[in-house]
């Protein structure tokens, strides 16, 4: 495959943004492609996951796209570290955006894939965004975020609202949180090793982050907004990751018709991360969904 490091504008923030496209190996210029949009987990950068994915659907006969989301890795946007929900639907919208631009991406026939976090961004935008269509979500993990274990990273939400108030009158530095700390061990062992650890990883955000987060209930309801959910769905959660009741919320919540959960047996949250049989074995069922949905190139 050619993989081509792209630069796209995220218009609604004027942010300039990193890519890596993946080109397939045969690819020729007088057929028209299906593309795949693909995201990673919260905070992750595009050499990471994502990119596990992407090449495995590129060698399957798809153009895809990764990117370092806004204020992350190398695309713009300050401060550095944000992790918005709405920041992330923008930036899968401008990755659309990008792929319509390309004179062989076949303005129809565009999906998305989103891991972990950007499992829920994901299907959230497959929700919203019209030209997506056909979404899978790989260990979604965003639904009542008071029931997930990065509960435990948060700070006592008044100390935030002071941190944030400070930093934005000029009297305070920036504080974080740390979103993959080394002593949770089943994600130290992704992001602290080869398989994960890649330059320009971070796993710190801007700590008034959580306020955002927090509010997914109000104003980020997941599986209140799946309801509305029309279009082929695909779900791959893990026999024991510690996401699956979120991803069974999620998946629950869309109406009965085209959508689909695979469980991975014996495979962990971040097993689905680049580890096989695992990834292998959800390819099994990604791919004939991407088939179906998508078709192949033409």
């Amino acid at each position: 495959m050619n993989t081509q490091k792209v630069v796209f504008l995220n218009k609604k923030l004027g942010t300039r943004m990193a890519g890596l496209l993946r080109i397939p190996t045969d690819f020729n210029l007088s057929r028209n492609y299906p593309a795949i949009v693909v995201t990673g987990p919260m905070l992750s950068i595009k050499e990471q996951a994502q990119s596990v994915y992407a090449e495995r659907l590129t060698e399957a006969g798809y153009v895809t796209l990764v990117f370092d989301g806004t204020t992350t890795g190398e695309s713009e946007g300050q401060p550095r570290g944000l992790e918005l929900p709405d920041m992330k639907e923008d930036d899968i919208e401008s990755a659309v955006d990008y792929l319509e631009s390309l004179p062989y991406v076949d303005k129809d026939r565009i999906g998305g894939l989103g891991i972990c976090g950007s499992g829920s961004y994901m299907s959230v935008a497959g929700v919203k965004d019209a030209r997506l269509k056909a979404i899978t979500a790989i260990v979604p993990a965003i639904s009542d975020i008071s029931k997930s274990p990065m509960m435990g990273f948060f700070k006592p939400e008044e100390e935030v609202i002071a941190a944030k108030k400070a930093y934005e009158e000029g009297k305070g530095d920036l504080q974080y949180l740390n979103f993959m700390p080394r002593n949770f061990d089943e994600g130290a062992a992704y992001y602290y090793t080869s398989r994960g650890n890649r330059r320009g990883y971070s796993s710190l955000v801007v700590s008034w982050s959580q306020l955002e987060l927090q509010l997914e209930l109000v104003k980020y309801n997941v599986p209140e907004i799946m309801k509305d959910m029309t279009k082929p769905y695909l779900v791959v959660t893990a026999e024991n990751a510690w996401s699956k009741p979120a991803s069974e919320e999620v998946f629950n919540a869309v109406p009965e018709g085209d959508k689909t959960m695979v469980v991975i047996p014996e495979a962990g949250h971040f097993d689905m991360y680049d580890l096989d049989p695992y990834v292998a074995e959800a390819f099994t069922s990604i791919l004939p969904f991407f088939k179906r949905t998508l078709g192949t190139v033409e």
